[in-house]
């Protein structure tokens, strides 16, 4: 069976203007803190309605739960793996695999996060540049100037254990004139951010981006920054303005798990006279400098345009208070051309122009670094990052080695020292890029299929792809390691580029294709489908080189794709994550469907095919269906499937469902091979006795749902049931279950899981695991953080799996004709994103939590940053398909 996929056609004129007539909706319209919104009628860049709306400075609090069981940090207490979510982040720049931070709420720049061993677990860096920041001087005729920083403070955050890392910040140097709190407002819709200034005679505003492209691997991965600085002069007076950027010689990483060494700084200045591109380049070159740093340089640059100069300083004190940078431009706005000091610490390049009432004019500016080499196992392995293949570097291929020893580094092939020419091409090429991003974005950011508040979630939700991902190669480089089972992963097939994010960047496992990030599988597929495709690519070789035929993920060594942890044959009621196999069968399949590649599903066949050998390896003899780790008698933690703390007795509808779905998937590939006609016939067969022991076993006729699992008495059901439905739904496979019993369950369970709300009456969205009316104790219970009879995943709330779940009730409701099950499913994924996006005084915007319980509400959250959110393109997809479902 050939399924076809049609791409919605993304028109560049949706962009820029068009976008100036929409007004923000009135769930947003409020900033935090009652803080007053900026002045009206001023002349701005103007942005969509669905942006984040937030006053500048003016950083919430956030929430915090003292009181919960582990406590989430958020007071100065220790974390562990459940660290609170951070008041005041926002668009993530840089590209992915490039290293990223963020511009916040503050306008300066952080957290950080350039992945690698530098990190624990993925764990981003609180902290900022104090030297990093746009500064601007303004002078209207007759009239004093002034000069003025595009920054506030930052938050300073005392809970009852004392100061809270965590949840502070540092401020730019002292001598600079900050904004004051509430001087700006702050608006995101990644990969966009614009920030609004309402302390200056003119109209200042900054747009600022990296260039995300979807589906296009070069400007994806570039480590670079655009920042367009308008400036409008209604008065009635000419204007005299300069915008100066400053920015240090910073390493990549501050106090890491694995320090990192930077020294040898270095300065230089140039025009390129082909672009007229001025940049300033702040290089670090050493031999004792670790791999993370060597070679490793900041350039900040600009273009000019009709009526503009330009002006720069290679060296400053960035070490000092600022005084001197801001004594060279206050003058005159006019940089001198030569260093300050001999220190390289610190750079400045300035863009100055004059402005007769009426005029407006655009400033534009390029940040890019060249930090070429992520390291892993405390710097005991090296790769190269994505982006320097576009630079020089090259990997082995079929013309350099034999299979599997492709994909290493050539070494000699990247030249090093690029970012200055990244910058030059960047801002050559800005009108270009710029044109580019928007076709694909302006699409999804005016949807007006979509509710305007998951157009927010979806597209901000994206910036956690770059602000997580640790690794995207271009090219292996050594390691100290001996892989494991003989071979690293990636060497088979060649351009490969292998990928690794963690699952949460607050702690966490990481993904090389897992359980949780399945839930965004629609959203890799349609943004970053190369990154899917490799990193599958790789789990299919760790299958087929594993003797199980289910390794694990990295070791805890922290080695991606040199060192992971070996499978071990299955068990029937003992061994773990029994999704993960019909999860990595299905999204195979899904890439090669979604993406037209009939090579890649011929590649990985074999290896879906070991998968479903394991998966079959779980079911007990006499029986038809796989059971995983049994509840533990209260004693230990069962890991069963990606619900992995809530118990099961026998088999489980969950796991079930999504093994008749890796039958179906495999039966389909099998058939496109060419695959015997006797061994697609025995799958048909255990198909057929499998679909009709899950209605039997499961079916509940009593609550009119699928019961969670055998339970010996009562009865539970899981919010998440029919996630594999969704997805043979979603190819059109033939349906996994009863589709009266599905729509059943649909109809009869929403209001029992949508039943708490908020302390203000908002819906908090719906928990795991639903009881029948009148009963309070669960028929089954595991145990985790207190007693045995404590349910702990049972009352969560889960983002990603509410946005899927929602997607599984619009899909149905337009499959059935039934409005109500559509508004249902927009109500479900609502309400989890309006926790997040729309009540901005919980603090949880750029940085959405896994969860929270209905146990103490939306303050007892864990997770912050988890990779399980994503699903909200799911939901985007139900709702207005990219990727249309080919129901059966």
């Amino acid at each position: 069976m050939t399924i076809e996929f049609s791409r919605r056609k993304f028109m560049a004129s949706a962009g820029g203007a068009g976008l100036a007539s929409f007004a923000l909706p009135a769930a947003l319209r409020k900033l935090p803190g009652g803080a007053p919104a900026p002045a009206v009628g001023r002349d701005f860049f103007t942005y969509p309605h669905a942006c984040v709306v937030q006053s500048l400075g003016d950083i919430p609090i956030g929430l915090c739960d003292a009181g919960a069981t582990v406590a989430n940090g958020c007071d100065g207490t220790p974390t562990g793996r459940v660290i609170p979510s951070l008041p005041g982040m926002g668009i993530a720049l840089g590209g992915v695999g490039a290293g990223s931070f963020m511009v916040n709420d503050s306008g300066t720049f952080g957290p950080w996060n350039f992945g690698g061993s530098q990190y624990s677990n993925g764990e981003y860096q609180t902290r900022i540049l104090p030297q990093a920041a746009f500064h601007v001087r303004e002078q209207l005729a007759g009239g004093p100037a002034t000069v003025t920083t595009l920054a506030t403070t930052g938050p300073q955050v005392v809970g009852s254990a004392g100061p809270v890392a965590a949840r502070s910040w540092g401020n730019p140097l002292p001598a600079w004139n900050l904004l004051g709190a509430g001087q700006g407002t702050y608006a995101a819709l990644y990969p966009f951010g614009w920030i609004s200034y309402n302390a200056f005679k003119t109209d200042v505003s900054m747009r600022f981006y990296s260039p995300m492209v979807a589906g296009e691997d070069r400007r994806t991965s570039l480590p670079l920054a655009y920042f367009d600085l308008r400036i409008a002069n209604h008065t009635n007076s000419t204007a005299d303005v300069s915008v100066m950027f400053t920015w240090p010689n910073a390493p990549e990483s501050v106090d890491g798990v694995a320090p990192t060494v930077r020294t040898g700084l270095s300065d230089s200045a140039a025009t390129d006279r082909r672009t007229g591109v001025t940049s300033v380049t702040l290089s670090a070159d050493d031999p004792s400098n670790t791999p993370d740093a060597y070679a490793s340089e900041w350039t900040i640059a600009a273009r000019p345009g009709a009526g503009q100069t330009v002006s720069y300083v290679p060296s400053w004190n960035g070490d000092g208070d600022g005084s001197d940078i801001y004594d060279a431009f206050s003058g005159t706005g006019v940089l001198p051309g030569a260093p300050l000091d001999s220190s390289a610490s610190a750079g400045a390049i300035a863009v100055s122009a004059t402005l007769r009432p009426g005029q407006t004019t655009v400033l534009s500016f390029a940040l890019t670094w060249d930090f070429p080499q992520v390291t892993f196992n405390d710097n005991g392995t090296v790769w190269m990052r994505r982006y320097t293949e576009f630079y020089g570097a090259r990997m082995t291929g079929p013309a350099d080695a034999a299979p599997g020893n492709y994909n290493t580094y050539i070494p000699g092939s990247y030249p090093f020292h690029q970012s200055r020419q990244i910058a030059v091409d960047a801002l050559a090429s800005a009108d270009e890029t710029l044109e580019a991003v928007q076709s694909w974005w302006a699409p999804f950011a005016g949807d007006q299929k979509v509710p305007a508040l998951l157009r927010t979630a979806a597209l901000n939700q994206l910036g956690q792809v770059p602000f997580k991902t640790s690794l995207w190669a271009a090219g292996f480089v050594s390691s100290t390691d001996t892989p494991t089972l003989g071979s690293r992963l990636g060497v088979d097939t060649p351009n490969t580029h292998v990928y690794l994010t963690p699952d949460s960047i607050n702690g966490g496992n990481t993904s090389m294709g897992s359980d949780v990030d399945a839930y965004g599988y629609l959203a890799y597929n349609w943004f970053f489908p190369s990154i899917e495709r490799d990193r599958l690519l790789a789990m299919a070789e760790a299958i087929m080189l594993d003797p199980s035929g289910d390794p694990a993920d990295i070791a805890t060594s922290g080695d991606p794709y040199v060192a992971w942890q070996p499978g071990s044959a299955p068990v029937p009621g003992a061994s773990d994550y029994a999704d993960i196999p019909s999860k990595r069968i299905y999204r195979m399949y899904a890439y090669a469907c979604l993406n037209r590649d009939q090579a890649f599903l011929e590649r990985v066949y074999p290896a879906m095919k070991k998968e479903l050998g394991w998966l079959q390896g779980m079911i007990p003899a006499g029986q038809v269906l796989p059971v995983g780790a049994q509840a533990p008698g209260n004693s230990t933690l069962p890991l069963t499937n990606t619900y992995d703390v809530i118990p099961v007795l026998g088999a489980d509808a969950y796991d079930s469902m999504l093994y008749l779905l890796a039958l179906e998937v495999t039966i389909a590939s099998g058939s496109r091979l060419g695959e015997s006609r006797s061994v697609i016939s025995g799958w048909a067969n255990q198909l057929s006795q499998a679909k009709a022991t899950f209605e039997t076993a499961f079916w509940d006729p009593v609550n009119s749902w699928y019961k969670y699992t055998e339970y010996a008495s009562g009865s539970a059901v899981l919010l998440d049931t029919f996630y594999a439905q969704h997805v043979a739904e979603q190819f059109g496979l033939p349906d996994l279950v009863n589709l009266s019993h599905y729509r059943a369950q649909l109809e009869g369970t929403y209001s029992t899981f949508m039943s708490h709300r908020d302390a203000n009456g908002h819906p908090i969205g719906a928990y795991n695991l639903g009881l029948p009316p009148g009963v309070t104790t669960y028929p089954l219970i595991g145990y985790l953080f207190g007693s045995p009879e404590t349910p702990t995943q049972e009352h969560m709330i889960w983002v990603g799996a509410n946005c899927f779940v929602g997607a599984t009730y619009i899909n149905a409701g337009k499959r059935f004709g039934s409005q109500a099950l559509i508004a249902d499913g927009i109500q479900m994924a609502s309400a989890v994103e309006n926790q997040v996006w729309g009540i901005l005084g919980n603090g949880l915007a750029f940085d959405a939590p896994e969860c929270w319980s209905i146990d103490g509400g939306v303050p007892n959250y864990t997770y912050a940053g988890y990779e399980r959110p994503i699903a909200i393109w799911d939901t985007f997809n139900a709702l207005d398909p990219f990727f249309a479902p080919a129901v059966p």
